[in-house]
């Protein structure tokens, strides 16, 4: 049997431990000895100036506020609000000690663009996603030309990026009526029809035997559709 000295040992140690918890918890989350006084926001420079997403914009949308104690800074509700953004890849929020709040952004690279409604275009990036509309596409993004399907949009893509990077670095727009009519066009007035996106391995390899003769350096049209029987002109 325990001694009564034990006991009230054991009993103020536990109320001296609440009694700690409970000022710590205050002191973190609702004095004024803690809280926001400033907030930064990193990653916004590199949307290739055609979001006009401004820090002022991502800061109110975050929810989060100067004088706010800092403790309180909820950062799965602030992530969760600024991946609604269309344009914004992964958020990261960091608390930086005693009164700091780093708002880390990594937003989707334009990679390419397809063609809007009404006018213009829409880019977005290589998994098809499209975030912002344009009236003239950056230098070097590819222009697709296809229906709203977004499996045709997704499949085409996939076709793209399995080119070697000489053919990628030349398309200029890739036209995608249907899955089985996918046509790229290239710089100098070159263009490639390629058909659907089977027998990939075995295209890749016929254009570039049919890139590499010399009796087709004037050749502008290269049908390889059906790869055992390409054509040019």
């Amino acid at each position: 049997m325990k001694q009564p000295n034990q006991m009230k040992l054991k009993n103020l140690y536990i109320a001296g431990t609440v009694t700690l918890v409970s000022l710590l918890a205050y002191f973190l989350g609702w004095s004024g000895l803690m809280t926001i006084d400033q907030i930064k926001v990193t990653g916004l420079s590199k949307t290739q100036k055609v979001s006009s997403l401004t820090s002022k914009e991502v800061i109110k949308l975050s929810g989060i506020k100067i004088g706010q104690p800092i403790a309180r800074v909820n950062s799965s509700s602030v992530k969760r609000k600024l991946l609604a953004l269309p344009q914004v890849l992964d958020v990261k929020v960091n608390r930086k000690l005693p009164n700091s709040v780093l708002i880390e952004l990594k937003m989707r690279k334009v990679e390419i663009a397809v063609t809007a409604s009404g006018g213009g275009f829409l880019v977005g990036d290589a998994s098809g996603v499209t975030f912002a509309k344009v009236n003239k596409v950056p230098r070097g993004v590819p222009i697709i030309k296809t229906s709203t399907s977004k499996l045709l949009l997704s499949q085409t893509l996939r076709v793209f990026h399995g080119l070697p990077s000489k053919i990628q670095n030349r398309v200029i727009s890739i036209d995608a009526k249907t899955r089985d009519s996918i046509t790229f066009n290239l710089t100098q007035g070159v263009q490639i029809i390629w058909g659907g996106s089977q027998e990939q391995d075995l295209k890749i390899e016929v254009l570039n035997q049919l890139l590499a003769d010399p009796n087709n350096k004037r050749v502008k049209n290269f049908d390889i559709s059906s790869p055992l029987a390409p054509t040019v002109r």
